[in-house]
């Protein structure tokens, strides 16, 4: 799916959706095409559900400072990376000590991206559900509603975690009663969430379980309800062993499917050959000549090393591993082998040999096209493989009481652990922090560790290797002294929806 299309489906969508640029709290809509009127053709529903993707890669938004896009800021939050390079933006280095401010950019971005994505589904979802007529097949509509239904359940599910109680919308702004909403409970906002989620899942029954183009598919819905539901069943809702089952089952689902493949190597994960096939399921899709990604620049090492290893040197640094984080992989773990998930050394670009680079940086995202040409056209995962069968043995584990036998279970984590440590054997049995800790080390640095850490209120201590409660714990990449409390788990409202909308006030 390119972005020129996506371009074309965006304005239309937005049209449809009748939503400003600002936030939709603000003002009350101006002229606009009624989707009622709009959705008249089948082109014209596909465009305007194809217009909802371009807000999924909000999270590479960012100011002009190298690497202070949305996506490096969540992974900061978590503490178990570090920015080489000096961060001259104060919101960056907010995130970097635990102290997140209603001023942030990135607090005020991460909401208004969501909601402006929100007020657009509504719009779509709405003109679809109108267009009784329009010529399309069954399965066709069906689709591309589900895929509206999918991506608006998303979006809330980001606010959710990030933020707790937030404002619930399920139809566009009509008026300006609908500008000051109150805060929904963080149980309505997921029941919103499942609802959504259980309806695509119904309306993409005869859908494709994957796809080639980045569009949503049956087996994203129901890899995202295993995670919904696993994260239900933790912090805050602790709604425990029923919805633990109810996640281990839709990602038993997936596992049953035989629709997705673990890589063997971790070299095939960076190869554009691979893009939404594999362990893929879900990726933000890029071009490097139209929507270039900005992830093989931002990890790219700082200082830039004597010899150029790579084009635009000079704009890495934005995320690395902390030192503590990297060495505490288990001892032959190819995840910390020279060009796994890191890297300590690269041929120098002129071919005159190798250049140390003094520290580990991340490889997951190297780009060697980019590399070459300056501009890089990889995707970027949103649910992988590997999280899902992670989320399987998770889920059973804990449903079972902490720890279980249930062979697929245990041959999910063993499929993660395996490619890691060849010649480790299989476990008879898997506890619940050997599937944590495998998922810090496998997960890390693709925006997941920060949702983990917050709907388990654990942490990994890198230096024991040991699974810790999280409010008390230090991690390396935060400044010394800077320990999670419960204040640092929910980013604050924005200051400039506070000043919108007097409801937005924490209890």
């Amino acid at each position: 799916m390119k972005r020129e299309i996506l371009n074309i489906g965006w304005a239309l969508a937005a049209t449809a959706a009748l939503s400003s640029c600002d936030s939709f709290l603000e003002e009350s809509p101006k002229t606009f095409l009624s989707p009622k009127y709009y959705f008249q053709t089948e082109n014209q529903i596909t465009a305007g559900v194809n217009g909802l993707y371009t807000f999924v890669d909000d999270i590479f938004d960012g100011d002009i400072e190298v690497g202070t896009q949305n996506f490096i800021f969540l992974d900061y939050l978590p503490g178990y990376g570090i920015r080489p390079r000096a961060a001259s933006s104060l919101y960056l280095s907010q995130a970097l000590n635990l102290s997140v401010t209603e001023e942030s950019t990135h607090v005020e971005n991460l909401w208004k991206s969501s909601y402006f994505a929100i007020e657009n589904c509504n719009g779509v979802i709405a003109g679809i559900e109108a267009a009784k007529n329009v010529e399309i097949a069954e399965d066709t509509r069906n689709k591309l509603l589900g895929e509206a239904y999918f991506l608006r359940a998303y979006n809330y599910f980001n606010l959710v975690r990030l933020y707790g109680p937030v404002p619930l919308k399920k139809k566009t702004t009509s008026d300006l009663s609908q500008a000051q909403l109150p805060l929904s409970s963080e149980e309505a906002i997921y029941e919103v969430i499942v609802t959504d989620l259980t309806q695509a899942e119904k309306l993409m029954e005869n859908a494709p379980w994957t796809s080639t183009d980045g569009r949503v598919t049956k087996g994203a819905v129901k890899s995202m309800l295993a995670k919904v539901y696993l994260t239900m069943a933790g912090y805050p809702l602790q709604k425990g062993g029923e919805y633990y089952r109810m996640a281990y089952e839709k990602a038993h689902e997936v596992y049953e499917s035989g629709q997705f493949r673990l890589f063997d190597t971790y070299a095939e994960m960076r190869d554009p050959a691979n893009a939404n096939s594999g362990e893929f399921i879900w990726m933000i899709q890029r071009e490097a000549d139209r929507a270039g990604s900005p992830v093989h620049n931002d990890m790219l090492p700082y200082p830039e090393p004597s010899k150029a290893i790579s084009q635009n040197g000079a704009y890495g640094g934005a995320l690395a591993p902390a030192q503590a984080f990297y060495e505490s992989y288990p001892a032959g773990d190819l995840r910390t082998a020279e060009k796994g998930y890191y890297y300590t050394e690269h041929e120098a670009q002129d071919g005159s040999g190798v250049v140390e680079l003094g520290a580990p940086f991340i490889y997951k995202y190297w780009d060697a096209s980019a590399a070459e040409t300056g501009k890089s056209g990889m995707n970027y995962a949103l649910l992988r493989y590997a999280d899902v069968l992670l989320m399987m043995a998770e889920a059973k584990a804990q449903a079972d009481g902490g720890s279980t036998t249930d062979t697929d279970a245990v041959e999910a984590y063993y499929m993660v652990r395996h490619r890691a440590l060849p010649d480790e054997e299989k476990p008879s049995k898997i506890d619940v922090n050997q599937v944590l800790k495998e998922r810090f080390w496998e997960i890390c640095f693709e925006t997941q560790t920060w949702y983990d850490m917050l709907r388990t209120r654990k942490a990994l201590n890198p230096t024991t290797g040991q699974i810790v409660d999280l409010i008390g714990c230090q991690t390396p990449g935060h400044t010394e002294g800077a320990r999670f409390e419960e204040a640092d788990l929910l980013l604050p409202y924005p200051l400039r929806e506070k000043r919108l909308n007097p409801n937005l006030v924490r209890k």
